[in-house]
């Protein structure tokens, strides 16, 4: 079979076949936007009384009979070698049920990894960052386990440590895996490039289109702080082992997805049945959860069948659990000289921190997103390395690889727009992705956009902003205070991401008569966590309208692996296109059962039927109806609809950001002044959802990465500093800035109902676009992450370089 993608199998260009470029289809409802009643419409969320009676329950809300508490203990050092453990004393504490060493858990004869390919050891005498686990606890209560913690006597060789990623890399660095020769980690990520792995973008001729471009630039930027997204409520999980190698898990995930096929790859053959429960945020960190889960598991297991809880304190969660991956940059970009990008060349040098957990598949999903902010260049060479350190793992956060590389190649591009003098918004609507341009997603195949045109958004915002009367050119502040102290300046970012149309999703919509009168209870079947937007309440507005049944006669099945049909749950802001896409057919094949069943009542053919408030009608006869309760002689016999969502990226999203910032020149603090954040959302389906997810983008490690947010290493010993709430410093509710939204709503061919999810990337372009505003406002680049007041001091030449 031809490959489809843009390489060989040693990664190598192809021409791009247009034969094999992946397109959309056509979708209607069927139905007028104009009369929608619960789609765009306010509505109540169907959790909201149990959320603000604080009634709705959390992972740390459950417990089961004869549970016992899990706990670690963690590494002090960023590497390390064990040269003696003894857990004698922990063992012999009363309450105590189990520990767990890397010398007690190979008596079990299981080879636990975690990471891609599998590499972490789930316990192991090699401690590679701080906070690595080097034994666990089950113990009857907290305080019995964390008392145990602290009889296990250790010895350590302490080893030379590496903290960032091309240091990693470079030769003679320290070694953290054998099978990882220089720290490099394979490319490629199968479960996503089925037909060939894929880290390194070639296209067209890179020699040929700088030929073309007037202006160039090149430079290395670095993002590379690994900021942490810090949900609310921490990574946690429950198991109990069910006998042979089946487990129940309850899970702070936001999937039952993830953490069911993630974990079957680390449990080698073990079955998972999942449940989740309402999520205290996620931010798209909360995925696999792998530690929480597995570790729960295996107590469990030398715990006889004893359901085990391990939930990490925050500490635990700012010091050991996954973080933003650490990017660095070297890269060349050329503009012609009408401001369309013809040529990128460069390579993205990626921190994994201490576990390589899937990171291959957030790398092709940030080469992809390049190409749609500069989706009219058909010269790439672009390559990618995954690098290990003796940080702590980084991993699935929100804007998954597409953050971390637009903040580096947005300051770039922010550099060849300044060469040529060009306005940052005329350049963005020349360049950014429109219907028919081709890009390659993180499968390697080429996909052509479809039905998608995000000028009239781009120049909207603008206006909202008043981008034309602020803007006053490159290194040019819009305002100076009299005594020359304060300077604003003002900055724009883009970002889209074609995720949204991710992997295959399933639905069932299963009508019920009611027992008495002739009323309906609709039940939909998909697999959705709730973790914060409101997607279980908000997605059943697909279902009211398509079966025009009452929003409230409709429930959503609990979130279990078990009882729902597949679907990987809300990342990538998939949730509306593919849940709305697969509940959409579900109803029209619910429908056509309905009517199928009814022609010989109603004396018609299915064509000529429609369904109303509970009832078949007929069209060609006005009054003539039935009601569902009596389509089959059996009154309370349900109807059950299926559908399913194939996977498709032909449909990219698009977010801008609008920033204004105020620098105090004396002192280098930055203030955010104002911020608006603008989507075509293609149909508004909750207008409180979508703009809470806009507003959300000021969080999650997103705005503030450019101004104080990051994750501070001690360098001499590797030590994390900012460990709790308190040193991490993050943006308060009453400190938010003046944020304005701007949504239009342009209906593109998506599916029935015309959306596109955003939340992803609600943020992900706000931290370079506060970078040019703070450069346009101090009059010289800054290229710095976070740019603190230390940054902005050393950029205006007041502190020594």
């Amino acid at each position: 079979m031809a490959r489809k993608s843009l390489k060989d199998g040693i990664n190598n260009p192809i021409p791009v076949d247009p034969k094999y470029v992946r397109r959309g289809r056509k979708f209607s409802s069927g139905l007028d936007p104009d009369e929608y009643k619960y789609v765009g419409k306010a509505i109540a969320r169907k959790d909201a009384k149990e959320l603000v009676t604080g009634k709705a329950l959390f992972l740390d809300d459950f417990t089961l009979p004869d549970m016992l508490i899990g706990k670690f203990l963690r590494s002090p050092y960023s590497h390390a070698i064990i040269t003696r453990i003894d857990a004698t004393k922990a063992e012999a504490l009363p309450g105590v049920e189990a520990v767990l060493t890397y010398e007690s858990f190979a008596e079990l004869g299981r080879d636990v990894r975690f990471g891609y390919p599998p590499h972490k050891p789930f316990l192991s005498e090699h401690l590679r960052y701080i906070g690595d686990p080097i034994a666990v606890v089950a113990a009857v209560d907290e305080q019995t386990a964390n008392a145990a913690l602290d009889l296990i006597e250790v010895d350590y060789e302490v080893l030379p440590a590496v903290y960032d990623g091309l240091s990693a890399v470079a030769e003679g660095a320290p070694q953290l895996y054998e099978e990882f020769d220089h720290n490099v980690v394979p490319g490629g990520f199968p479960v996503m490039q089925s037909e060939g792995a894929y880290w390194h973008l070639m296209r067209g001729d890179v020699d040929e289109g700088f030929g073309e471009c007037e202006y160039i630039v090149e430079d290395t930027v670095a993002f590379n702080k690994m900021c942490a997204p810090a949900s609310p409520e921490p990574p946690g999980a429950v198991v109990r082992w069910d006998g042979g190698n089946t487990f129940t898990c309850w899970t702070a995930s936001q999937s039952t997805d993830g953490p069911r096929t993630f974990n079957a790859t680390v449990l080698v053959g073990a079955t998972l049945h999942v449940q989740t429960f309402n999520v205290g945020g996620s931010y798209g960190n909360k995925q696999t959860i792998g530690y929480q889960v597995c570790s729960a598991a295996l107590l469990s297991l030398v715990c006889g069948g004893r359901p085990v809880k391990v939930m990490q304190t925050k500490v635990e969660q700012l010091m050991a659990f996954e973080t933003r991956l650490g990017s660095q940059v070297q890269a060349r970009i050329g503009i012609d000289k009408d401001g369309i990008i013809r040529a990128v060349k460069g390579k993205w040098t990626v921190d994994c921190g201490g576990i390589c957990n899937a990171t291959q598949g957030q790398v092709a999903v940030g080469i992809g997103e390049a190409q749609i902010v500069m989706a009219k260049c058909e010269n790439w060479d672009f390559d990618s390395a995954l690098a290990v350190s003796n940080k702590q793992p980084a991993g699935c956060v929100r804007g998954y690889g597409g953050q971390e590389l637009n903040s580096c190649l947005a300051l770039l591009m922010s550099r060849a727009m300044q060469e040529g003098n060009f306005d940052p918004v005329e350049v963005y609507k020349k360049n950014y992705v429109a219907d028919g341009d081709v890009y390659i997603w993180r499968d390697g195949l080429p996909w052509r956009a479809h039905t998608v045109n995000y000028v009239p958004i781009i120049e909207r915002a603008a206006e909202r902003f008043g981008w034309k009367e602020t803007w006053k050119g490159w290194h040019t502040p819009t305002w100076t205070s009299e005594d020359g102290r304060y300077v604003r300046g003002v900055g724009c970012a883009i970002i889209g991401n074609a995720d949204v149309g991710e992997d295959t999703s399933e639905a069932y919509v299963r009508i019920v008569p009611d027992l008495y009168g002739t009323g309906i209870k609709v039940y939909v079947h998909a697999d959705i966590t709730e973790s914060g937007m409101g997607q279980r309440s908000s997605i059943l507005r697909v279902v009211a309208e398509s079966l025009d049944v009452p929003y409230e006669n409709i429930t959503i099945v609990r979130p279990e692996s078990d009882i729902n049909p597949i679907g990987i749950g809300l990342c990538g802001s998939r949730g509306t296109i593919t849940y709305g896409h697969a509940l959409a057919n579900a109803c029209e094949d619910l429908k056509a059962k309905l009517f199928r069943a009814c022609e010989g009542k109603l004396h018609i053919t299915s064509d000529l039927m429609e369904i109303r408030g509970g009832y078949v009608y007929s069209h060609t006869m006005p009054g003539n109806r039935i009601p569902i309760k009596h389509i089959e002689a059996n009154s309370t016999i349900s109807f059950t609809g299926y559908g399913k969502h194939v996977e498709n990226f032909s449909i990219p999203s698009c977010v801008m950001c609008f920033i204004e910032v105020e620098v105090d020149t004396q002192t280098g603090k930055v203030d955010i002044v104002r911020m608006l954040t603008a989507t075509d959302c293609g149909q508004i389906m909750d207008p409180a959802a979508i703009e809470m997810q806009l507003q959300g983008g000021i969080g999650a490690a997103c705005l503030d990465t450019a101004t104080f947010e990051e994750n501070i290493i001690d360098q001499a010993t590797g030590r994390p500093m900012t460990y709790n709430m308190v040193e991490y410093k993050w943006r308060t509710f009453n400190n938010f800035p003046e944020h304005e939204s701007c949504i239009m709503e342009s209906r593109p061919d998506s599916f029935q109902f015309n959306a596109i999810g955003v939340g992803e990337i609600s943020g992900a372009a706000s931290a370079s676009a506060t970078m040019m505003a703070i450069s346009d406002a101090i009059g010289t680049n800054v290229a710095e992450y976070p740019a603190t007041p230390a940054v902005i001091l050393k950029a205006l030449g007041k502190v020594e370089k």
